[in-house]
């Protein structure tokens, strides 16, 4: 079994003020249903240590199947709930499948939704969730993205039109966090005004190397651009998770996995 390792990031906004305390975040992506330990402990651990004041899950903590894969999952939100946290969680591609193909999940993605619910987890599923910290107006969009931008041995045509049709213009003075589980469309992201893009899916490139980065990608494209770690692009930030779990290709090389802390400091 991979070590889990954590990586904190420090980025930077005129949105918050500078003596104000800094917004921490955690973001978790494509647990895959793994467990890390009698309930979920090592991945816990490694939670309580960074103290966020907010969990952001990124898509795919699930396995989209005949009889998905979510108890593991659950689990976690249920030890996540005790911690008095804030939890929102948005829909990756397998939770997209499950909702949006009933005729083949069944009421999977309701019961997983609702057991979510439940517990105080806020699902976005095309929509935002305003809040603040400090002086600082937050809103947090979950994205679901179309489905057939995770088709294997393609890559779909896409712009920031379908942003705008889901989720609206994002107000002005607002610092804005998208959680879009695929990292292709960085720039289309930037440009419909994400301050910090929160994301995963690919894995890490499943194989890396040595100054060159991950292999191959869930749709069989090679170097991916955006594997793991932090961007910057116009002064605007996506954090990529090589994820939590693994699935179809169940091994990882030069490429542990990663919990990744995102540490918003005021400039304004």
């Amino acid at each position: 079994m991979a070590r889990l390792e954590t990586r904190i990031y420090e980025i930077r906004t005129n949105k918050l003020r500078k003596e104000e305390r800094p917004f921490c975040i955690l973001l978790l992506a494509d647990l895959h249903d793994r467990l890390w330990g009698k309930r979920q402990q090592q991945l816990l651990e490694e939670v309580d240590r960074f103290s966020a004041d907010m969990v952001l899950c990124a898509g795919d903590m699930v396995l989209a199947k005949e009889h998905a894969g979510m108890e593991h999952a659950v689990l976690l939100f249920e030890e996540l709930s005790k911690r008095k946290l804030t939890v929102i969680a948005g829909n990756g591609n397998h939770e997209s499948r499950m909702r949006q193909r009933p005729e083949c999940y069944g009421t999977q993605y309701g019961y997983y939704s609702g057991r979510l619910k439940e517990l105080g987890v806020i699902i976005p599923e095309n929509e935002t969730c305003r809040m603040s910290h400090g002086s600082m107006p937050v809103h947090i969009h979950g994205y679901e993205m179309p489905l057939d931008c995770y088709r294997k041995f393609f890559v779909k045509s896409y712009n920031e039109k379908d942003l705008y049709t889901k989720l609206g213009r994002p107000e002005e003075g607002a610092f804005h966090i998208l959680l879009a589980h695929n990292p292709v469309y960085f720039s289309s992201y930037v440009r419909w005004g994400a301050d910090l893009t929160l994301a995963g899916h690919l894995h890490g490139g499943i194989i890396r190397f040595p100054g060159i980065g991950g292999l191959i990608t869930p749709q069989a494209r090679l170097f991916p651009k955006y594997d793991r770690g932090l961007y910057e692009k116009h002064g605007k930030y996506m954090a990529v998770s090589p994820g939590l779990g693994e699935h179809t290709i169940p091994f990882r090389i030069c490429n542990p996995p990663w919990l990744i802390g995102v540490r918003i400091k005021g400039t304004g």
